[in-house]
């Protein structure tokens, strides 16, 4: 006897009413101070050397950029393994 093909849709059901864990949270929190702190030194900086941002500015921007992109990498991984673990009902 041939076995009955068996379908699931559990984990996109999970995935409907995915809830933000509260490391989750944080990290989110993080990449958002992250933000502010750039937007208001470049906002200071600005108003200090209007229209020279650019040259002056720049390694600024990098550093940013590049501490925003690992910690990117981290929220993905984070988010990654949670929704993983928890079959989908937290990240």
């Amino acid at each position: 006897m041939e076995k009955e093909l068996e379908i699931t849709n559990g984990c996109a059901e999970n995935a409907r009413n995915i809830s933000i864990s509260e490391e989750t949270k944080a990290l989110l929190l993080c990449r958002a101070r992250l933000s502010d702190i750039f937007n208001n030194v470049a906002e200071i900086y600005n108003h200090k050397y209007a229209g020279d941002l650019e040259d002056r500015f720049q390694g600024f921007i990098d550093a940013h950029v590049s501490l925003d992109n690992a910690l990117m990498e981290i929220i993905s991984t984070f988010i990654d393994v949670n929704s993983l673990d928890s079959d989908y009902k937290m990240m």
